[in-house]
Order: C-alpha cells, then structure tokens, then sequence
C-alpha cells in the first residue's frame, strides 16, 4: 500500500489538474462567449449600416416622387414647396422587422442657390439607425432645382450607349434606348477603319446603370454577329458590367429632362446683356438656318451690341513695326506709343469686367493671350460672358499653362489643344475638337474646378496621350482631362492608341460609342502592339471615366436651365459609428 506521503502527492497533483482544466476551461467558455458577442456587435454594426442607406434611400425615393420632373414652378412656390417636404421627412422613420432597432432621419440643413432668376436647394440629410445600441450615422446631399439631367452621370446618351471593350467608368451610366456591350474594340490605324483587339468587358463601380427595361442589355454574340439579350446568354451581369442586379435601375426616358443647347445659348446671352430674348432668338434662329452662310450671325452681333454694359471688339490693333532709323526720336515714340496700345489690349483680358463681344475668329495662344480671366464678382455674381461671333480656338504655345477663367458663348466652331487651366463653361452652335490637350482644373477652394463643354455640334475628343507610357502616366503626371462634355449629336470616344482618362463626364443626345483596351499600346507599324488583355485588370483600362459629384456646384452661373425640376442625388457619406 501507498504510504502516507505518496498519498499526499497524488491528492496534490489532481487538485493541481482539477485546477488547470478549471482555468482551461474557463477560458473556452470565456473566448466563445467573448466571439459571439464580437460577432454579435459586428452583426448589429452591418445591420444598422444598411438601415441607415436604407433610411436615406428611402427619403431620396421621396423627394424624388414629390419634385422630380414637376413643370413651371415659381421661386416663391419652390420654397414653400421644399419647406414642406422638410417638414414631412422631419418625421419619417424607416420601419424593420429587427429587434431592438430604429431608422429615422435626424437632421436636414437647407441651403438655397440663387442665380439670376433661377433658384435651387441643397438638402442636407443626415439619418441615424441603431440595432441592439449600435449606432450608425450617414449623410447624403440632395440638389433639387431646374437642371438637366445628364448632369447627372459619368456618361450616357439620350439614345444608344454602345461599349466596346475595357472602358472603366465610375459614376451613373444612362442609355435612353439600348446597352450593347463587346468585349472587341474597333479602332482606325493606318487609315484602315476595320481594325479591332479582343480585350476584356467593361467594368463599372459607384453608381447606378438606368436603362429602359432589362433587355434593353444586350451582348454581342459572337457565333451569330448581332447583338442577344444578355438574359438569353450564358453571361451574368458581373461578367459583362461588373455588377449585380442592385446597380440596374429602370428609367422612362420620357421622364428624362433634356436641353436644347440653342435655347441655352439665348437664355445666357440675355443674360450676359439684357437684351430682350425674343430678339436674340430670331438672330440665333436666322444664323442656325443659314448654315452656309459667311456672316450668318452678323445680325446677332447687331442685337448683342445694343445690351447694357457691352463691349464690342473685333481684335487687336496691328502690331506696329520697328522703325528702321532707331535715332529717329519721333518715329520711335509712335513706335512705342503704338506698342503700348497694342499690349494693353491682350491686358485687359487678364481680368475683365464687362460682358464682351468679339467679332471674328478669336484665338487664345498663350503667347499675346496670356490668359482669359473674368473678375469673381463678374463671372459669378454679375453674370458677365465672353461672346465671340466666330471661332474659338485654344492653343497654349507658351510654356505655361494658359488660364481660362471665363463663361464664354461661340457662334461657330471650338478648338482645344495644348495645356489650359480652366475654370470655365462653353456653349458652342458649332462642332468640338479636343485634341491633344491637358484640362486642368482651376484649384480653388480645395477643389478642382471643371470645363463644362455644351456643343450643338459633334464632340471630337482625339489624340489626348498617343502611346503614352502607360506605367508613367498612372504614376507620375496623368494627362486627365478635367472636363465635362454634352453634345446633340452622335459622340465616338477612344481608349485604344490614346489613353483618355476623363475626370467629369461625357454625355450625347445621340448615340455614344465608347471604344477601350487595357495597358501599354505602342506603334508597330503596319497595326498597334497591345500588351496581353488576360493578365491585366480594371484599373488598367486606357479609358476611364471618373464622375465627379460636385462639379456643377461651382459652375452654376453657366449651367443650362430648364423648365423641369430635377433631383440630383449625391453620394453617401459614413459619419460616425458607435456601440457597447
């Protein structure tokens, strides 16, 4: 038998086991409680975040049904109006069959937007959602005034969106009429119209895609050569768009609000001149119709002249030349009198005042233009516009960026090149040519301005980077073109020699067609050299288009206006979140 010490040391060694797997388990318990209350509060985290969107989702749902697309409303009735959806969202709550959890919103600001007679309100929403004491706060911005609404989208077109290949857009996506979706680009190269590269679908993120009706989605089959229903194929929408169903939105395009881009033109002209609109439109109306007529707008001209505080000019003096006897004491002061008359006239567009009239074809070269530049007050408060009776041309020749600050109408046609600075809208009666050019945007505030583009014409956006470095630009100096472009007619956008890479948007009343490949793109002679499509990704897309959600608020002394109310809906944006 055991003595008594043995005895002792094994009465030790079970209390000390009872003891350890008393600690061990413990611990288990412990852990496991511990990992389903972290599970638990990460569960009620998600839940609230989605009650939140959904508390704001559905106060943006109403806000459209109250306002969208309403005609003809006073300012006084607009007010009175807004005033009373505030009141009424005030008190809404989101119901959910969720225990323990609530959906309401907390506060809405209001800030109203005047610009010459036109008004618009900026609600503020902010919406709150707790789940089982875990709070979570959102805030979103909602624009309600009479805007377009293509405005309101990375790009679309009020008729057929045709993409074909890579292209990358971040931002709402409209097609008026049908979606048809490739994954071959077509291109020209060597006058050879034919060209094309199989690349990968395209990619979308951070919007909504608003169509017609779901078939309006339509895949090339590549067997048959017509476009199928994507429904009807073996593709998914993550295959062919990258997204899911809760991206696709159906849109009635009778309920889309358009412009027409020559009563705008008129409606800014008034504006800039306060002269009667009934006489700036029979000029406009005579100029439009008489296409092929030289000095088709010179009655326009005529009319314009007239309006109160207008400045008339048909450009500079002529240059005087050196006199040869440089002793010659008087010709030499008419020289230099001369001289200073000449260089103070380009002066004077570094920071004007007054609405001007230029009569001809103007061309801004960064050499004798240094800049175009219109006072704050002027531009933005006084409704001050360059109108030119001719051609715009655009090219900087300086090794400066040339700086446009001025809201400016054009009679004919627009040309860009080179590097400018903007901060700028342009209504053109004629066509658009971007060609390699650099679009800056103006810092200001903190935030970039824009070139907002309104063209009755064609819209050519060409050459923008041929065969840049690929790896260069994404890292170093992108050529990204700060602008937002509307044409009324068809619009052919390419990704595939050039990179175009566009922060603003791109929207035609005709079809748009969108043609884009992925990575580096070199000449080789007889055909371009693309890199391997397979191995690349989204972000390697020589096309993208990156809405910007507040662009038009700086610009909205230039912007188009219409009869309508539109509801432009902004982006959410976390606040806080909280919880025990």
């Amino acid at each position: 038998m055991p003595n008594v010490k043995e005895r002792g040391y094994a009465l030790v060694m079970v209390l000390f086991m009872i003891l350890m797997l008393t600690i061990l388990g413990t611990a288990v318990v412990s852990s496991t409680l511990g990992g389903a209350t972290r599970a638990e509060t990460r569960e009620n985290d998600v839940q609230s975040l989605h009650l939140a969107e959904k508390t704001l989702s559905e106060a943006a749902s109403y806000l459209v049904t109250k306002y969208d697309g309403r005609e003809d409303i006073a300012p006084e009735e607009l007010s009175h109006l807004i005033q009373t959806g505030v009141d009424e969202l005030e008190d809404m709550t989101t119901h959910t069959d969720l225990p323990g959890a609530s959906g309401r919103i907390t506060a809405i600001t209001t800030e109203q937007v005047s610009v010459g007679d036109q008004t618009s309100y900026k609600l503020n929403l902010t919406a709150e959602a707790v789940v089982n004491h875990v709070k979570r706060q959102l805030t979103q911005q909602i624009t309600i005034g009479a805007y377009p609404d293509f405005l309101n989208y990375a790009f679309g077109s009020e008729n057929d969106v045709i993409i074909n290949g890579a292209a990358y857009g971040l931002g709402n996506i409209y097609a008026g009429h049908e979606f048809l979706i490739d994954n071959t680009a077509k291109y020209v190269y060597n006058n050879d119209p034919n060209k094309t590269k199989e690349t990968k679908y395209p990619y979308f993120e951070k919007g909504n895609i608003y169509i017609q009706n779901m078939d309006s989605i339509r895949v090339m089959d590549k067997l048959s050569g017509k476009y199928q229903p994507y429904a009807r194929t073996n593709l998914t929408l993550q295959q062919i768009l990258g997204v899911d169903n809760s991206k696709i939105q159906l849109r009635d395009q009778t309920k889309f609000i358009s412009i027409n881009v020559a009563e705008s033109f008129i409606d800014k002209a008034e504006e800039a001149t306060n002269v009667d609109r009934s006489n700036i439109k029979a000029a406009v109306d005579y100029g439009l119709t008489h296409s092929g007529e030289s000095g088709r707008f010179n009655n326009l001209s005529a009319v314009l002249r007239a309006g109160s505080g207008v400045v008339t000019t048909s450009g500079p003096p002529v240059k005087p030349s050196l006199p040869t006897d440089l002793d010659d004491t008087a010709a030499m002061e008419a020289y230099n009198k001369a001289l200073a008359e000449y260089e103070a006239y380009f002066v004077q567009f570094n920071s004007l005042s007054s609405t001007v009239l230029y009569n001809g074809n103007l061309t801004l070269d960064g050499l004798d233009y240094t800049s175009l530049v219109y006072t704050e007050s002027a531009k933005k408060d006084y409704h001050k516009w360059l109108i030119v009776n001719g051609d715009l041309t655009i090219s900087n020749y300086s090794n400066d960026p040339l700086v446009v600050k001025a809201n400016i109408l054009v009679t004919g046609n627009v040309f860009i090149s080179d590097t400018i600075k903007v901060d700028s809208t342009i209504f053109s009666l004629g066509s658009t040519t971007i060609e390699d050019a650099q679009i800056q945007g103006i810092q200001k505030d903190g935030e970039r301005q824009k070139l907002i583009l309104i063209s009755k014409g064609p819209v050519l956006v060409n050459k923008v980077d041929s065969f840049g470095d690929f790896g260069e630009y994404k890292q170093d100096n992108p050529k990204i073109l700060d602008a937002f472009f509307y044409t009324d007619e068809d619009a052919e956008l390419y990704g595939v020699g050039s990179i175009f890479w566009l922060r603003g948007g791109f929207f035609s009343k005709g079809d748009l067609t969108i043609n884009a490949v992925l990575g580096k793109a070199t000449d080789g002679g007889s055909d371009i050299m693309f890199e391997q499509q397979s191995t690349l990704a989204k972000e390697d897309s020589r096309f993208i288009i990156n809405y910007d959600y507040d662009f038009f608020e700086n610009q909205y002394e230039g912007l188009p206006r219409v009869k309508k109310l539109s509801v432009i809906v902004g982006k959410k944006q976390l606040l806080t979140s909280s919880g025990t």
